[in-house]
């Protein structure tokens, strides 16, 4: 009986040996074809100053991004050209004008390349926004990347409305008939309302009743202050971010059905980087866009909030300066006719506080309304067909 028990033990022992063998050789098989498969894998490095291409083993490349990028943008192959230089790899790629707007395609091929860790260093715009060009670093071995977004064909423009957004400034400080007779204009239009006014909340209200998208009109230090007042909890540059951002925050408490935000004076304000920045990242948080009211040439709003991906315009020209007059109607019709030979979307701003003004509005939509040009509430500006992936 011992005997006949040792015999079986054994047999045991040399089956499990043969199993943990056969289980050793499976495993070695797919490490080996799991090598092949990672040869496959390229990625770009330098070598003696040029580009070559090596084995590149687990790591996914800014490359692999963009490609990925193009397949969301739906890009055709004809339309996508990458090239091998001496200093960069350079990819060009056509996106249709029709169904997608340059802005949002930045944002995916930016949003896919820094997903997997890739740095953007720096982007342009040229042709009169027809064309953006972006540069990248892949973080694994520093490889430059420049990639030019352009359309890939022209859309019939005459068969095409150009988008026209109308920004009323300055709302809050009233509630009289004046503010009645904005709310009977076009729906279209949309008002920009200042934050810790007496009616601040009510014209956010009556705005709303009456159809008519409404923005915060953040008040931001001028080059002139102390001499001009923004108001009340302004943005000065020498609050510290912490206040800054209290106080962005609170205007969005303030008046919640607003769907984005203006800069009210803010001359030296939107000149500020830092301060910028502060301001622009509460706006993101809560999914706010941005219009850059450009009360000065020298800010850099709307290239700040480019370059944080956060959806943002900028202001063409003031409708209601510097007179208001049949002259100047017809000056800034024309303007805005030249404009509309060079871009598909514009956005003007003007001002409520007098009845001159409503007036000179009233014309102006009347105008319009027989010219080529649609008249859109901001939000309307960043729609387009953008695949969901950030």
């Amino acid at each position: 009986m011992r005997n006949r028990k040792r015999i079986h033990q054994g047999s045991i022992d040399k089956n499990l040996f043969y199993v943990l063998l056969f289980i050793g050789f499976i495993l070695l098989l797919i490490l080996v074809n799991f090598g092949k498969i990672n040869r496959l894998i390229l990625g770009p490095k330098r070598m003696n100053n040029k580009v070559v291409v090596n084995p590149k083993t687990q790591e996914i490349s800014v490359l692999d991004a963009i490609i990925h990028a193009k397949l969301l943008l739906g890009v055709s192959d004809e339309n996508y050209k990458n090239h091998v230089g001496d200093e960069a790899i350079y990819i060009s790629m056509g996106v249709d004008e029709a169904h997608l707007d340059l802005n949002y395609a930045n944002i995916i091929v930016t949003g896919q390349v820094e997903q997997i860790g890739g740095r953007l260093i720096n982007g342009i715009e040229k042709n009169n926004g027809n064309k953006q060009i972006l540069e990248f670093e892949d973080p694994h071995d520093s490889q430059k990347f420049f990639v030019n977004l352009y359309y890939s064909s022209e859309r019939d423009k005459s068969e095409r409305k150009i988008q026209l957004a109308v920004v009323v400034d300055d709302f809050g400080i009233r509630n009289n008939k004046l503010l009645d007779d904005f709310c009977s204009l076009d729906k279209n239009i949309t008002f920009a309302i200042l934050p810790h006014q007496k009616y601040s909340k009510l014209v956010m209200l009556k705005a709303n009743e009456s159809g008519h998208e409404t923005m915060i009109h953040m008040p931001m230090e001028p080059v002139s202050y102390p001499k001009d007042n923004p108001g009340a909890k302004a943005i000065y540059v020498q609050l510290s971010e912490k206040e800054i951002k209290n106080r962005v925050e609170n205007y969005i408490s303030e008046l919640p059905l607003c769907k984005g935000a203006n800069n009210h004076m803010g001359s030296f304000a939107t000149t500020d980087e830092t301060v910028m920045k502060y301001v622009l990242e509460v706006l993101k948080k809560h999914d706010l866009f941005f219009v850059d009211s450009r009360t000065s040439q020298a800010s850099i709003a709307y290239k700040v909030a480019q370059e944080m991906l956060i959806p943002a315009y900028q202001n063409q020209f003031f409708l209601d300066t510097p007179k208001i007059t049949e002259k100047t109607l017809a000056i800034k019709l024309q303007k805005l006719q030249n404009l509309a030979k060079q871009r598909d979307k514009i956005l003007v701003i003007t001002h409520c506080a007098t009845r001159d003004r409503y007036i000179f509005l009233e014309k102006f939509i009347k105008e319009i309304n027989k010219l080529d040009f649609q008249l859109v509430p901001v939000s309307d500006l960043f729609k387009t067909n953008v695949p969901e992936i950030i």
